[in-house]
């Protein structure tokens, strides 16, 4: 097996951009001062530069939380060798409507939805995902389907000739750990049974607010987040690399196709598809309905590509030519 590592991030050649760091002095989390964020355009997502660097995808068998079921073992060394842009938060309801406006796109009907149990309810979409009830510009975008994601990306493409895309799984479980080897990005003493938990200044997950709202019959983080579903973007803290919303939330579609293990997966970060298409796609980073255990750096889902629920949405990648300065 593979030891478990700490990131080790190589940082070059990049000017900075000052973002603000939004934890106090004594949170456990800062913002690397050398971010750098950038938008190609006034409605486009707007975009992290993360570095290049190097981590251990995945968790050793037998840690804490581990899920034998999702593949997260073998653990594999991987080399993210070319910087590369993400969004610093999720897909949100305003950018993704004018997606629908300027590319006339029709997304087919129908999500899954909490009423009383989880249903697919034919007349929700997500105009009207039914949580959140009342979707505001800055909430993420949900009842959106792998397909429906790829065509975004494509339109963004086209729109400013720069390569957008689904991020790898590798790339999106590198970004969200940010130099951490931890169940979290936020700390070590992130467990589900914590009952002093940092879920709730760093992730929308399965809280008390939620508990009170909804009958979910799963642990719940021992905190109060205020947010009984969908949150709105960057309403909670980020990792070091600046980014919001990796954790909960929204379960955010990556461009792999999904397996049940890591064996064969190219050490590079590369996005893991082949010929003939793949029966699920891959999901990541728990959402606003997810149990704690279910919303940490290395948990692995998967849907069908034309899966469409309340609680999955989308993050944008894009790739940086060599040299290039956003």
């Amino acid at each position: 097996m593979i030891r478990w590592l700490a990131l080790a991030i190589m940082v070059t050649g990049f000017a900075t951009v000052g973002v603000s760091a939004q934890a106090a002095e004594d949170d456990p989390v800062k913002v690397n001062p050398g971010t750098k964020t950038f938008r190609d355009c006034p409605l486009c997502p707007e975009m992290v530069v993360v570095p290049a660097g190097q981590f251990v995808m995945g968790t050793p068998g037998g840690a804490e939380e581990y899920d034998a079921d999702t593949g997260e073992t073998q653990t594999l060394a991987v080399t993210i060798a070319q910087p590369f842009a993400l969004g610093r938060t999720e897909v949100t309801y305003k950018q993704y409507a004018e997606f629908i406006r300027d590319a006339d796109y029709k997304p087919a009907p129908g999500c899954r939805i909490w009423n009383d149990r989880w249903v697919v309810d034919e007349k929700a979409d997500w105009r009207a995902p039914r949580q959140p009830r009342n979707p505001k510009d800055d909430h993420a975008a949900v009842c959106i389907s792998f397909a429906d994601a790829q065509a975004y990306a494509a339109w963004l493409s086209t729109k400013t000739g720069k390569a957008y895309r689904l991020p790898s799984e590798s790339e999106w479980e590198y970004a969200v750990r940010a130099g951490t080897a931890a169940p979290r990005f936020f700390g070590v003493n992130s467990f589900e049974g914590v009952s002093i938990s940092l879920a709730c200044e760093y992730a929308n997950v399965f809280d008390v607010t939620g508990q009170a709202a909804f009958a979910f019959a799963v642990p719940y983080a021992r905190c109060k987040d205020n947010y009984d579903d969908v949150a709105l973007v960057a309403a909670f803290k980020p990792n070091a690399f600046g980014l919001y919303d990796m954790i909960g939330n929204v379960w955010e579609w990556v461009g792999d196709c999904y397996t049940g293990s890591y064996w064969g997966r190219p050490p590079d970060g590369s996005t893991w598809v082949w010929q003939g298409g793949c029966e699920e796609r891959g999901l990541r980073g728990g959402a606003w309905s997810s149990r704690p255990a279910a919303a940490r750096s290395a948990k692995r889902s998967s849907a069908p590509a034309d899966y469409r629920a309340t609680d999955v949405g989308f993050r944008i990648a894009r790739d940086l030519a060599p040299g290039e300065v956003p």
